[in-house]
């Protein structure tokens, strides 16, 4: 952990909120928003696990935190230095985040060549109606409980309002609560996030090392070559209303459910064309393309506006 780094960030996920040291970043995720699982790395070892599931009717908070550790302690070699627990610890100060909560705070630690321990809570939440397990691990000698003491005092498990915040990467965006995450891709330069909802589909796209894309093109023109054979209209987009240079457009695309692998010659299994309405921008200070688009009947520019609008992009 490098001790004097003093930056932090955001993650959100699945209405799940919390704020991270800026060196940590997300290294498994599995699940969807009724259950799953989000773990956090520094460079060195996994610094957060964060668990979610629906509660069990009313079990009570003590026998769900003995049902967790349990299961922690049945992952560790027959022949690993036993754990140890302290539990009923009071771990989260914003008197807040006590309300409509069951909660309770733990500490484990396991003695050794490789000493480790974390601090954690658990609570059942009575609005969103989740089980929540947040642990911050560390070695022997930091100052886990402090540091963890932090983190859990920003920890979040749903929305208050019409919008849900989620972040990653350097990344914060809001969007609409009734939109559910359909499927992610992570990889190096590249995010990608599909959400849905009843009647729509939106897309954000986040591509780094602009300058790589552009290619010595301005903006406008790399737009044009990536997406012009799908676009209808196109306006230009004020840094008033976007912070940045962008452009507005729509048209149809390929409706990415109806591409058929097999027999695609037959014309009954031929590609569903979509509307689309997206805009796009180009972030010079964090040297990164962004786009978004919504695919659905019925243009909505100023829903995407809206969530463009709220994109930390640097």
């Amino acid at each position: 952990m490098k001790r004097g780094s003093s930056r932090w960030t955001a993650v959100g996920w699945h209405h799940l909120y919390l704020e991270i040291p800026e060196d940590w970043g997300i290294g498994a995720v599995s699940g969807d928003a009724s259950t799953g699982y989000l773990r956090l790395d520094d460079a060195e070892m996994p610094r957060i696990e964060l668990r979610w599931e629906p509660a069990r009717g009313q079990e009570p908070i003590d026998k769900v935190v003995e049902r967790y550790l349990k299961n922690l302690t049945k992952k560790g070699r027959k022949k690993a230095p036993p754990i140890k627990v302290r539990r009923d610890l009071n771990l989260i100060k914003d008197k807040r985040l006590l309300e409509n909560r069951a909660v309770e705070g733990f500490h484990w630690r396991i003695d050794g060549d490789e000493p480790i321990q974390a601090y954690g809570i658990l609570w059942r939440c009575e609005v969103c109606s989740r089980i929540v397990f947040l642990q911050i691990l560390g070695r022997a000698g930091e100052s886990t409980m402090t540091l963890a003491t932090r983190i859990l005092n920003t920890l979040q498990d749903h929305p208050v309002g019409d919008t849900v915040v989620w972040a990653m990467y350097g990344m914060k965006f809001e969007i609409p609560v009734t939109c559910a995450l359909k499927s992610h891709s992570f990889l190096t330069g590249q995010i990608k996030l599909n959400f849905t909802d009843k009647s729509s589909e939106i897309e954000l796209e986040r591509l780094s090392l602009a300058e790589m894309h552009l290619k010595g093109r301005s903006f406008e023109e790399w737009f044009q070559d990536t997406y012009g054979h799908e676009i209808e209209t196109l306006d230009p987009l004020s840094e008033e209303r976007l912070r940045h240079p962008g452009v507005q457009a729509s048209g149809t695309t390929v409706d990415p459910e109806t591409v058929h692998k097999r027999l695609a010659w037959l014309p009954w299994r031929r590609p569903r064309r979509r509307p689309f309405d997206s805009c796009s921008w180009h972030c010079t200070d964090g040297n990164k393309l962004f786009t978004l688009r919504r695919m659905g009947e019925g243009a909505q520019p100023e829903v995407l506006l809206d969530i463009a609008q709220s994109v930390v992009c640097h």
